[in-house]
């Protein structure tokens, strides 16, 4: 059986292996997959994952699977914080974004559309409930989501020319278009 059938199994391992690591740095394990030859680990802290932390993580996490050797053949190593659409995989994911935008998958044998978008207003140790776009709520049980995510909604594009000063003029000195230079 090849790396890639028996990902769910390698998965697991990964995990076990690498939360005793988390929890000594005192990150947040939230992710572990293994796609493609790709090993990746997402982790967190509470202000957000600073740069020393993915190092010490990297570099622990680099030697443990130098010494457990839990997966076969050649394989990269990828530590990152989960960035600003985060993936939602455990109840308490989805319990610490209550109130924030979220877009979830539901499994294909699941009735009802398979993409929900809107407020995640509840969360408990069973389900959650999204409001949409149109007031309606969807309840959806954990076992029926195939992936969600907070969703980020980036701020209005900048205007070409870069900032301007009050007096009109470029912030680089030069004059606006169609006014001379005092």
């Amino acid at each position: 059986m090849s790396t890639t059938e028996n990902a769910p199994a390698l998965v697991r391992t990964l995990e076990s292996l690498v939360e005793p690591i988390a929890d000594f740095h005192g990150v947040e394990l939230v992710d572990v997959e293994f796609n493609n030859g790709v090993a990746k680990i997402v982790i967190d802290e509470p202000d957000g994952v600073i740069s020393q932390s993915l190092i010490d993580v990297t570099k622990a996490i680099s030697r443990m699977l130098d010494d457990e050797d839990p997966i076969p053949g050649r394989f990269t190593l990828e530590v990152t914080s989960p960035g600003v659409e985060r993936p939602l995989k455990r109840p308490q994911h989805f319990q610490r974004a209550i109130g924030e935008e979220v877009s979830i998958k539901t499994r294909p044998e699941v009735e009802g559309d398979r993409r929900v978008e809107g407020d995640l207003v509840l969360a408990d140790g069973e389900s959650i409930t999204v409001k949409t776009a149109e007031d309606a709520e969807r309840t959806l049980r954990y076992g029926e989501i195939q992936t969600a995510r907070t969703v980020f909604h980036w701020g209005p594009t900048p205007k070409k020319g870069g900032p301007k000063s009050p007096n009109g003029k470029a912030k680089n000195g030069k004059a606006k278009k169609g006014q001379q230079a005092r």
